[in-house]
């Protein structure tokens, strides 16, 4: 995702750049100040249609794990589908404003155009991994995105050591999470030989 992220950023910037190469910054600035709700908006449903699915999924197998649903043939429950959109767009109410500021204006500086190409590119691979099944990490996605749309002016206009501080948190965030599951797993069991001694 972050590679196809900033393939798809890089190219739709430089197509924007060229085709309002002859147009004024400060007019550029305002069709793309509207452009980025657009945008945003479908960067938005787009991680609502990834990111939310991988949360079904987890609740769903704890469900078929249960026995509360049979593993085929099964309805998604309305409850289900309601909580997670609503946790998702709580939880990026309350820290999404801290993700945003540190990609849009610490990775690199976005300019109007700039943030309308990182979001559209990061809504096509949203809804092409989401119809593809393929579940992927939104915040890859735009950071590779962002990174495509900075290189495109400048390869010193990214701050490299920020985005080398994010990638080594994606690489430590797998064996984290691994610790964390064989520790429930672990403590699942142990509670389990004292129920049977």
């Amino acid at each position: 995702a972050p590679l196809i992220g900033l393939v798809l950023g890089s190219a739709i910037m430089l197509l924007l750049s060229w085709v309002f190469r002859r147009w004024r910054p400060t007019k550029v600035d305002r069709v793309f100040r509207v452009g980025q709700l657009f945008s945003a908006a479908a960067y938005s449903i787009g991680h609502g249609g990834n990111d939310a699915q991988k949360t079904m999924g987890i609740i769903l197998a704890v469900m078929i794990a249960a026995g509360q649903i049979p593993a085929k043939g099964y309805d998604v429950p309305t409850w289900v589908v309601i909580a997670s959109y609503s946790c998702m767009a709580f939880g990026t109410a309350i820290g999404g404003w801290r993700i945003v500021k540190t990609m849009g204006m610490g990775l690199t500086q976005l300019k109007p155009v700039g943030g309308f190409a990182a979001e559209v590119a990061g809504a096509i691979t949203l809804f092409t991994a989401t119809h593809m099944h393929v579940p992927v990490s939104t915040t890859h996605t735009i950071t590779g995105a962002i990174v495509g749309v900075g290189s495109t002016n400048r390869l010193r206009g990214i701050r490299w050591g920020l985005a080398g501080r994010i990638v080594w948190a994606w690489i430590f965030t797998i064996p984290a999470a691994a610790s964390v599951g064989a520790g429930a797993l672990a403590q699942i069991g142990r509670a389990s030989c004292r129920e049977r001694v």
